[in-house]
């Protein structure tokens, strides 16, 4: 029985907080708590305003803003009368006549490219082709 008030001491709460008391674990939870608080006070601060300050400020700021975004939308595309008019007696095209249109006048210029000719090629009736390597084509043939 001697030993249990030796046990007591040596089991207290503050013998066994007292690593923990010389340390600095409690000032950097409280900067960190602190630097949390900070961020998400700024971070917030539109909702706040938004939410519970100025509702119908924000209903105005929104219209005008949406209003803002139209104007730019509509200066950005060309106005079909102006497009007629450069394009000449020509009537525009559009839809998929014009994609369709497109995607030749892409194909036409890609046709005469080195890449193209040279997988469209039709061997000469005498011609033996190369025996392929692994690949079936050289390094050479990769780069132009």
């Amino acid at each position: 029985m001697t030993d249990a008030p030796q046990d007591l001491q040596r089991l207290a709460p503050e013998k066994l907080t007292a690593t923990f008391s010389r340390s600095r674990i409690f000032p950097c939870l409280l900067i960190a708590v602190a630097v949390h608080l900070v961020l998400l006070a700024a971070t917030s601060v539109v909702y706040v305003r938004d939410t519970w300050i100025d509702p119908d400020g924000a209903a105005r700021r929104k219209a005008t803003k949406l209003a803002a975004k139209k104007a730019e939308e509509e200066a950005a595309a060309p106005s079909p009368k102006a497009t007629a008019e450069t394009a000449g007696d020509a009537a525009p095209k559009t839809g998929t006549a014009a994609a369709k249109t497109t995607h030749e006048t892409e194909m036409d210029k890609r046709k005469d490219a080195p890449v193209i000719k040279g997988i469209t090629a039709k061997a000469k009736k005498d011609e033996i082709p190369k025996e392929p390597d692994g690949l079936g084509i050289t390094i050479d043939e990769t780069n132009p």
